[in-house]
């Protein structure tokens, strides 16, 4: 038995050489995203809001290696044979991996995995924030729509109001009603109070032409959007792809290792069977 173990071990060294060498190299990256990004022109707090999570978008990520969404970008029709992607949400951090017949054939691969994985991730931040941003001029549309109804409104009520002079003792019981000082002591309330409509609406009306105008330039020009995005994401190579100096696979060591013993524990299972009292043979009589 012992020699039979140690005979299936020596087979099996040998014949672990004549397997081809496979190589790993692995990239370590931190995916984080910041809404707290502002622009000289807009401050973009609607463009990061309701962003995909990091673990959102590295799960995103690693699905689509078993899929053939990126068999052209990585150059094979069964990229889960050479790549693979895992994320782990306790620590969030991003595992890519490559395997290659060299070291450096690994390293490569677990290079462009790294550049697609990050355009990728890009990519999809920047349609959900080119989402918000249509979403927030279709609204900065509606207000200036309606600042220009009400501004209009209010001129025409202002341009027929008499500058009728306040009674005495008017400014003090609007101050009662707690109207603002500067209208109830002014020498015509309702004029005052009107005029300040007028610019007040004048002011909410011009904010919201330079919200939609900066929306507009954000939507027009894709790189100044990914600029945005790319200040809003974050991923940071916490370790790079390396050359590997040992293989993966085959392991010839490991693998004679647990041939030999593979046989030499069933080697005693059958010799256990073979002593065992219901196979003892039976005295005659």
């Amino acid at each position: 038995m012992v020699g039979l173990a140690v005979a299936v071990a020596f087979v099996t060294l040998g014949v672990s050489f004549l397997f081809p060498r496979k190589y790993e190299s692995q990239a370590l990256v931190s995916v984080t995203v910041s809404g707290q990004v502002l622009s000289a022109q807009l401050v973009t707090s609607q463009l990061f809001a309701n962003l995909p999570t990091p673990p959102a978008l590295a799960q995103a990520f690693t699905q689509l290696i078993s899929t053939r969404a990126l068999t052209a970008a990585l150059g094979t029709d069964r990229p889960d044979l050479i790549y693979e992607a895992r994320f782990d949400e306790k620590k969030g951090l991003l595992t890519l991996r490559a395997n290659g017949g060299t070291p450096a054939e690994a390293k490569q691969r677990a290079e462009k995995l790294l550049a697609i994985a990050q355009t990728n991730l890009q990519d999809r931040l920047t349609d959900a924030a080119r989402a918000n941003a249509r979403s927030a001029l279709e609204q900065a549309r509606i207000d200036i729509k309606t600042a220009a109804r009400i501004l209009d409104d209010v001129r025409q009520v202002l341009r027929s109001a008499p500058r009728v002079t306040a009674a005495p003792g008017v400014a003090a019981g609007l101050e009662g009603l707690k109207v603002e000082p500067a209208i109830a002591r002014s020498p015509s309330p309702s004029f005052t109070y009107l005029s300040l409509q007028e610019a007040q609406q004048e002011a909410t009306l011009a904010q919201a032409r330079a919200r939609a105008e900066a929306l507009e330039g954000v939507l027009n020009e894709a790189d100044a959007l990914r600029k945005l995005v790319g200040q809003a994401l974050q991923v940071q190579v916490l370790a790079p792809p390396a050359e590997p100096l040992f293989p993966v696979s085959p392991r010839p060591l490991r693998w004679s290792v647990l041939a030999g013993l593979a046989v030499a524990a069933i080697g005693a299972l059958v010799l256990l069977l073979l002593e065992s009292p219901a196979n003892a043979p039976r005295p005659t009589a």
